[in-house]
């Protein structure tokens, strides 16, 4: 007889992203006395692969060999038996499309799915059928699925059509004792990217593609660089646009104002060292990174789509302006340059906000609370 529920979190693969991040501090955080937790990748590998074999009881990597292969669904089946899996979460849109089915294959009653992503314009399912008639019948077999936003939750009752009995809300958590707002290392962590104590840092942390709308960020400080000559601009992350951005900034002039880092581990640091956090998607889930600046006291600067109205009232935990405006983004950003006290009352009240209503504890006790009551 076992001890433990034996759960299985199949997800997309192990890149340095918002969803895989989160699904990381949930494994390391639940309770090892009554979940024993294996992990598998449906497609790839990534950086955080090796954290996730640390974090969990057994990690496995099945590559697709094409865009949808289906014999991926009989070889997650066979590790859901070998192993006695009990309960199956999903995270990512190829791991909903795999894993209920082989769930299903593997005689396993409950499968949950956590939607970490909004479902607006950029919603692949709008787009692609074989993903809409796949994810439709997938989420036949789903137990439940877990939202990381109030508009999230509503998105996928009214524009996926699911049963509203089925979706449940689970906000992202983060670490607050990782994540505070202790600056030790600031002056030290500037200095290695050429950054002097006096300059004022900006800083963005996401993939470098369309969707994060890194470009209207750029537009914004071409003038605000005039008035503000000690402006320094971080982007950390990668992607496709990299190139792109960069050649932006070269164009405009800007470049010893501009620091591009590529993927990095140490975000907190990075965190701790900006005096402003600006993230101005076009689109969004409820981005954790948004919570972690907010978590180090600073004062943020996004755009009202997705979940992020949810965590940001302007003028009072941050700001928020539309999407595609670099005009109201850099008269935001300005407000916050302008006044450093100001920026230390809004970051105060994020910080709040984040402990008292985000904090990863909460989250991990939602799972647990949901992993017990089947």
């Amino acid at each position: 007889m076992k001890s433990k529920i034996h759960i299985l979190q199949l997800v997309n693969g192990f890149a340095i992203g918002g969803a895989e991040t989160k699904l990381l501090d949930l494994i390391r955080r639940l309770d090892k006395k009554k979940y024993k937790v294996f992990v598998a990748g449906v497609g790839q590998g990534g950086p955080l692969q090796s954290e996730f074999e640390k974090a969990a009881d057994g990690l496995v990597v099945f590559e697709k060999k094409s865009a949808f292969d289906f014999s991926l669904i009989f070889k997650v089946a066979n590790y859901i038996k070998r192993n006695k899996i009990d309960l199956v979460q999903t995270t990512l849109l190829y791991a909903d499309l795999i894993g209920p089915m082989a769930a299903k294959l593997a005689g396993v009653k409950h499968v949950i799915s956590w939607e970490t992503v909004s479902h607006g314009e950029n919603d692949p399912l709008r787009t692609k059928t074989r993903h809409r008639f796949g994810y439709r019948l997938s989420m036949k077999m789903v137990s439940r699925i877990i939202a990381v936003s109030k508009e999230t939750q509503i998105s996928i009752i009214l524009n996926r059509k699911i049963n509203p009995k089925k979706v449940k809300l689970i906000y992202y958590g983060v670490d607050t004792d990782l994540f505070n707002s202790s600056e030790n290392g600031r002056v030290s962590k500037r200095a290695e990217f050429g950054i002097r104590e006096d300059d004022i840092v900006i800083s963005a942390v996401a993939r470098l593609e369309e969707v994060k709308g890194h470009k209207y960020l750029i537009e914004a400080t071409k003038d605000l660089i005039k008035d503000f000559p000690a402006l320094k601009i971080v982007f950390v992350g990668d992607g496709t646009l990299r190139g792109k951005l960069e050649n932006q900034v070269g164009n405009l002039s800007l470049s010893p104002h501009y620091r591009f880092l590529g993927f990095r581990k140490d975000v907190v640091n990075l965190l701790k060292m900006s005096d402003i956090f600006v993230l101005p998607s076009l689109s969004e889930g409820l981005p954790n990174v948004l919570l972690e600046a907010m978590a180090c006291s600073k004062p943020v600067v996004s755009t009202n789509v997705g979940g992020i109205p949810e965590i940001i009232s302007t003028g009072k935990t941050g700001y928020l302006v539309p999407p595609e405006d670099s005009n109201l983004l850099r008269k935001a950003i300005r407000k916050l340059v302008e006044n450093p006290d100001y920026q230390k009352k809004i970051g105060a009240k994020g910080r709040q906000l984040v402990e008292n209503n985000f904090s990863l504890n909460k989250m991990v006790q939602d799972f647990e609370y949901l992993y017990d009551s089947f």
